[in-house]
């Protein structure tokens, strides 16, 4: 309703007005205004001055469906002196900067209706004109569906309660983005609105939200827990072939390396495994590799066959499984006269050579002498006798490679208590320790590719491998180090050759750290290039908090039906806790020393040594990270970034303190996923929009305050590393008044943790 002019004469030429009220929306619990001014004119209309005069302005409320008014306040003026009387002063009160106005508290749905301020001078009297106040109750939202199979119906409901002469504007909505969905309204008084999709993978983690809006009025908005859960089996949706010669039988010349990759959609993500069935064998299949991809250095005749790949997943105790195949064999060498691949080598047919001499000599029609005969017969044993020798040179070489191989597999399964007494960890070097024939190489830190093994696979980057490793301390003996090693694939591109040698390059620059993972040396010889570093036992930070992570472990000794077991895990101590924080703190400190900042600080990408040392791998300059974070734009962290990083790309000193807050976060909720309620796009909006995790309930206030400091939304506002580490000294000398188990939120009991806590998980900064 627009507002309402009432005017009332005073004196001669002179107009008493009433200007207002408008229609208004509130919450329940919350609060609104009505405003009335009064003023009067000249009989021009064109000037307002206060009322000299005595007035009175008197408020009514008639509820929505009734036909009954009251008085709920009454505002007195005389001659300066004002004076209200209210019917419930805890519910009613007046505001009198700029006008009479009636504040109306602690709403509730009875407080919709019609208010009407009535104005009442000297020898006056007026009827008054008001406005429509609606309310809302607080919506309530929720997924019908925890989790649903791929394609079946997503349900997402959305209850309001409220009271008002029309309704309020209702929606779901995905980001910035308005969904189309169903309205139900009962008695004018209560609506429904329901959002029914299709399950796809791609809304896996996605938070939706109910609008709900009286447009320009007000407007409220509730998320829809738990977060949408889509299980699909696996699809594989290709399995590539490098290089490519062909399309269902593959041909690949000999001796190429080849490599198989597959690509599977699923949730959960899918497992992949490599089989192979010999083309000389279709009957018999074994397993290559536990992995998406698999590589054949030099392809064989035995090599021929085909190539499987499988995808599993599994989803409600029940095993999806999906394939995709593909036939290799060698590709045929074309000469005039058939080739044939055996198992036995190369062999020509010689009465070919024959009947095709005698078809030439039919074309031609001249009948050749018995010395063209001889000549063409030498030459094509001249030629195979040079296929010959090309074989059995290959087979050899082949035969003395594998001999190699077979010794290296040997030594290592025969190691005698010496080494592997060495293998362990608490005779590793310290770090100044550099093995003395390799002293000499320090300058350029490059090792023999003969004194260094890989053993086994324990994770995948974008472009590099990582492995479980050893390394000759001297060369020449037995006398063996553990190392973790990191493999560039052979297939890399420039760019990612770049990144990888500025890595070894920064490594070699930097000064050594307790809280920065040591560089053992490196091998850029030929490839694959490698980088050696020191052994961090515990794995990655993450792994570290979930294992020690409070509460019971079930364990179940001997067979499926037996009673369970609990066992208690070593919990870390308050003090533990915050001592991984400040480590990570003063590597970082350390790096920020040589103008260097991390390339995608989080728990997941600190290492942990043995007795819980914090270990920082992966950094560079700015313009370096900055590069690398746009490569790889696609697996950024939006979780841990900062918000110049997500808008404007950028990467320095003050993006890393706020991923470190976020770090301290994850490690006071032993290694829980920040912002676990929302996906990657909920995150991105809500720190756009100024909010912040809450504070941790079992974390003290001067815990959450250095949170906070280091998510200032303007950068220059977030504290040093310098102010970071006096803090968290302070801290750590309290410990346990800082951090206390007993308020531990129940969620951070459980093995899996994850994102079903309770709570609010939001706040404003």
């Amino acid at each position: 309703m627009a507002p309402q002019h009432l005017c009332v004469t005073v004196a001669m030429g002179q107009d008493v007005q009433i200007h207002g009220p408008s229609d208004t929306a509130m919450q329940v619990n919350g609060e609104t205004e009505l405003l009335c001014q009064v003023f009067i004119t000249d009989k021009n209309g064109s000037e307002r001055s206060p009322v000299t005069q005595p007035f009175n302005v008197t408020w009514y409320f008639k509820p929505e469906n009734s036909n009954n008014s009251r008085v709920v306040l009454t505002f007195i003026s005389d001659k300066g002196n004002n004076y209200t009387v209210s019917t419930n002063a805890s519910k009613y009160q007046s505001t009198q900067k700029s006008a009479v106005g009636l504040r109306i508290m602690h709403g509730n749905l009875t407080d919709a209706g019609l208010y009407t301020c009535h104005l009442d001078a000297p020898n006056q009297n007026s009827d008054g004109y008001g406005a429509h106040v609606m309310v809302i109750d607080n919506p309530i939202c929720f997924n019908e569906n925890k989790d649903v199979d791929y394609r079946q119906n997503i349900t997402l409901r959305c209850s309001v309660n409220f009271r008002g002469y029309q309704p309020p504007f209702v929606y779901w909505r995905m980001g910035m983005m308005k969904l189309n969905s169903s309205t139900e309204f009962v008695n004018n008084t209560f609506l429904n609105e329901t959002l029914v999709m299709k399950a796809d993978e791609h809304m896996n983690g996605y938070l939706y939200h109910c609008h709900v809006e009286y447009v320009g009025l007000l407007q409220i908005e509730c998320p829809s827990y738990p977060l949408v859960v889509v299980y699909k089996p696996p699809k594989i949706s290709s399995l590539v072939v490098t290089p490519v010669a062909g399309r269902d039988h593959t041909r690949i010349p000999l001796g190429s390396q080849v490599r198989l990759q597959c690509s599977a959609d699923g949730h959960p993500y899918p497992i992949y495994s490599f089989h192979f069935r010999p083309w000389s064998n279709p009957s018999s299949r074994r397993e290559l590799s536990s992995h998406n991809f698999y590589i054949i250095t030099s392809f064989q005749p035995q090599d021929q066959g085909t190539y499987i790949c499988f995808a599993m997943n599994e989803i409600k105790d029940r095993s999806h499984y999906d394939t995709k195949n593909v036939t290799l064999l060698l590709q045929e060498v074309e000469y005039s006269q058939p080739y044939s691949v055996g198992g036995a080598g190369q062999t020509w047919d010689s009465n070919s050579i024959g009947s095709e001499a005698q078809a030439q000599q039919a074309d031609s029609g001249n009948q050749l002498s018995p010395y063209a005969i001889g000549a063409v017969i030498s030459a094509a044993l001249a030629v195979i006798l040079i296929i010959v020798f090309i074989v059995i040179a290959t087979r050899v070489k082949k035969r003395d490679r594998k001999m190699r191989e077979k010794l290296a597999r040997a030594h290592d399964e025969t190691l005698d208590d010496q080494e592997v007494e060495l293998l362990d960890e608490t005779v590793q070097p310290n770090g100044h320790y550099m093995p003395a024939e390799y002293s000499r190489l320090k300058m350029s830190w490059e090792i023999p590719r003969k004194d260094v093994r890989l053993l086994e696979q324990i994770g995948r980057g974008s472009f590099v491998e990582v492995w479980k490793g050893r390394m000759r301390r001297t060369p020449g003996t037995n006398d063996i180090m553990r190392i973790i090693i990191k493999k560039l694939d052979t297939e890399a591109t420039e760019r990612e050759r770049h990144f990888f040698t500025t890595e070894l390059e920064v490594m070699k620059m930097l000064p050594a750290h307790p809280n920065i993972i040591r560089l053992v040396g490196s091998y850029t010889t030929n490839d694959p290039w490698l980088l050696m570093f020191e052994v961090a036992q515990e794995g990655t930070l993450l792994e570290f908090l979930q294992r020690h992570r409070p509460g019971k472990q079930e364990i179940v000794m001997g067979r499926c039906g037996d009673e369970p077991v609990f066992m208690h895990k070593q919990t870390l101590t308050a003090q533990k806790l915050l001592c991984l924080v400040a480590q990570v703190a003063s590597g970082l400190e350390h790096l920020q020393k040589f103008k260097l900042i991390y390339f995608r600080l989080q728990c997941a990408r600190v290492l942990v040594a043995k007795g819980g040392v914090c270990k920082l791998s992966g950094f560079g300059f700015p313009q370096e990270m900055a590069d690398r974070n746009a490569y790889q734009q696609s697996s950024a962290p939006v979780r841990w970034m900062a918000p110049e990083s997500l808008v404007d790309s950028v990467y320095n000193v003050k993006t890393d303190i706020w991923a470190f807050g976020v770090l301290m976060w994850e490690v006071l909720h032993f290694g829980l996923t920040p912002w676990p309620h929302l996906g990657p796009q909920e995150v991105l909006e809500s720190v756009h929009t100024g909010k912040r995790m809450a504070p941790p309930p079992h974390c003290s206030k001067p815990i959450y305050n250095l949170m906070m400091r280091c998510w200032m939304g303007e950068p220059d506002d977030r504290p040093t590393y310098d102010t970071v580490l006096d803090t968290m000294s302070r801290l750590v000398t309290e410990a346990d008044q800082h951090v206390q188990y007993t308020h531990l939120p129940a969620y951070l009991h459980s093995l899996d943790g994850g994102a079903d806590g309770d709570g609010d998980e939001i706040s404003h900064a």
